[in-house]
């Protein structure tokens, strides 16, 4: 997925000429904490509700437009992308520009979390399971072969540093079995440690049944 397929439905920016009391306004009907700032189709900056508190009703957001902000992403950038850029900036919104710099829309890290959900390898019933290897033995196409070799399919797979300095990296893996019993016996013969595993097999009443009791929490 990239930004252009990302963009939000239902957020637009603020423009230079709007007031502080406006973009109050909007933010707490979209329920978010800041907002873009255009200028014609050019990005200009952000503002963030914390910063317009106090503003005379008559005082426009460019005033508290912080255009150092640089946190504007190309409509062609990756999810991955926007995803690290999102970690490493204090907003919930990202601003999307074409090649030529002009503005097109936005993208909300809460519609974002919700998109990454949606995905096959996040929502579909399957196991997942946590190895542990050297980064020089790091192999794909043998995992997958181990995987495959019990009739199990891969739906996604991801590779983070253990946090202690041991040099050793995890490989978190999405199973689409439940049934992993075999999985984890072949990795173990082959000289994989098997650091953690979790399955997720909800059945369709299963689920009801968490969402009726979910409701009924939201309306106490």
């Amino acid at each position: 997925m990239i930004a252009r397929q990302l963009l939000s439905n239902r957020l637009f920016p603020l423009k230079v000429t709007d007031t502080c009391r406006k973009a109050l306004e909007l933010m707490n009907e979209f329920d978010v904490a800041f907002l873009p700032v255009v200028e014609g189709d050019k990005h200009r900056g952000y503002v963030a509700a914390s910063d317009l508190l106090g503003a005379g009703a008559k005082v426009t957001v460019l005033k508290k437009t912080n255009n150092a902000l640089v946190s504007r992403v190309y409509e062609t950038q990756h999810l991955f992308e926007i995803i690290t850029i999102f970690s490493e900036i204090n907003s919930s919104v990202l601003s999307v520009v074409d090649a030529d710099e002009k503005f097109i829309g936005i993208i909300s890290a809460r519609e974002l979390v919700n998109n990454m959900a949606s995905l096959n390898a996040f929502s579909q019933p399957g196991s997942i399971i946590t190895i542990e290897v050297p980064p020089n033995s790091y192999s794909l196409s043998e995992i997958s072969r181990i995987v495959e070799y019990n009739n199990v399919k891969i739906l996604s797979l991801y590779v983070n540093n253990v946090p202690e300095n041991t040099g050793l990296m995890h490989v978190n893996i999405k199973l689409n079995s439940t049934d992993i019993k075999a999985v984890i016996a072949t990795f173990e013969r082959y000289g994989y440690p098997i650091v953690a595993s979790f399955f997720r097999d909800y059945e369709a009443d299963d689920l009801k049944s968490r969402y009726d009791l979910l409701m009924k929490f939201l309306d106490i």
